[in-house]
C-alpha cells in the first residue's frame, strides 16, 4: 500500500448552526486518484476546501504527509504549494497573458528564474494543446481553454496532489471533454489527484476509488466497477438511478 499523503480524522465543519462535514474520516494515499460524488450540497466542495487550508475545521484534523493543515499557520503557504487547487471559475487574472498568469507564482513564490518558468510553462501549455494562446488573455480563451490554463498553472508549482472543485461546472457541454481529457492523462501519469465532480461516466473511468457523500458524512466508497454497477446503500442506489451515463474509457497503458 502506498504511503497515506492525507489523513483526515473525525473533522466536523460548521456554518454558523448548519452542520457541513459531520465526523468524516478517509486516507488518500500516494498515486491513488479519489474521487468524491453526492448530492449538490452534501459537503463535496466544503470537504477540499478544509485540504487545503481554505477552511477551518471545528473539530478533528487533517494532515498532510504528518503536517497539520492549519489555514493560520506559518507554513500554510509551503503546504499549499505542495496541494494544489484547480476551482471551477479559473481564477486567472484578466490583465496579464495566459504564460504570465501561469508563471506568476512560480517566479514569486518559489523564486524560480522566468526563463525555468517560462520553458516549463510552455512545455506544459503545448502539452494540453495551448502553445499558440501563450500570448493571449483569458477574455480571448473559450471557458475550456482556461480550465485547461488553470490546470497548468497548479502543475507548474509542482503539487504533491490536486484538487479540482467541480472543474467543469461552468462550461459548455462541448467544451467538457476537452478538461476531462487533461485530467484523465494526468491519472495516466501516476498523479495523486482528490476530485470532485458530477459527470459519472468520467468519475467511473479516471478513479481508483469512489467516495459518495451524503449529508456531511461518507455513505459508500469502493472501487469504480463495485460501486457503479453494485451500490451497496440505498441512499447511492437512488443517487445513481438519477444519472444517465456515456461510456468514458480510459486508454491502454
Amino acid at each position: 500500500m502506498a504511503e497515506v499523503l492525507i489523513r483526515i480524522d473525525q473533522i466536523v465543519k460548521r456554518f454558523d448552526d448548519n452542520v457541513v462535514l459531520n465526523g468524516l474520516s478517509l486516507d488518500i494515499h500516494e498515486g491513488e486518484v479519489v474521487v468524491v460524488v453526492g448530492p449538490s450540497g452534501c459537503g463535496k466542495s466544503t470537504l477540499l476546501r478544509c485540504i487545503n487550508g481554505l477552511e477551518p475545521v471545528q473539530e478533528g484534523s487533517i494532515t498532510f504527509r504528518g503536517e497539520k493543515v492549519d489555514g493560520k499557520a506559518k507554513t500554510i503557504t509551503a503546504l499549499r504549494q505542495k496541494v494544489g487547487m484547480v476551482f471551477q471559475s479559473y481564477e486567472l487574472f484578466p490583465h496579464k497573458t495566459i504564460l504570465d498568469n501561469i508563471t506568476l507564482a512560480p517566479m514569486k513564490v518559489q523564486k524560480r528564474s522566468k526563463a525555468d518558468a517560462r520553458k516549463e510553462a510552455e512545455e506544459l501549455l503545448d502539452r494540453v494543446g495551448l502553445l499558440d494562446k501563450k500570448d493571449s488573455f483569458p477574455r480571448q480563451l473559450s471557458g475550456g481553454q482556461k480550465q485547461r490554463v488553470a490546470i497548468v498553472r497548479a502543475l507548474c508549482m509542482h503539487p504533491d496532489v490536486l484538487l479540482f472543485d467541480e472543474v467543469t461546472a461552468a462550461l459548455d457541454p462541448e467544451m467538457v471533454r476537452e478538461v476531462l481529457d487533461v485530467i484523465l492523462d494526468l491519472a495516466k501519469q501516476w498523479k495523486t489527484m482528490v476530485i470532485v465532480t458530477h459527470e459519472m461516466s468520467f468519475a467511473r473511468a479516471v478513479a481508483d476509488r469512489i467516495i459518495f457523500i451524503d449529508q456531511g458524512k461518507i455513505v459508500e466508497e469502493g472501487k469504480p466497477a463495485d460501486f457503479f454497477d453494485h451500490p451497496q446503500t440505498e441512499r447511492a442506489q437512488a443517487f445513481l438511478q438519477t444519472f444517465t451515463f456515456d461510456k468514458v474509457e480510459k486508454e491502454p497503458e
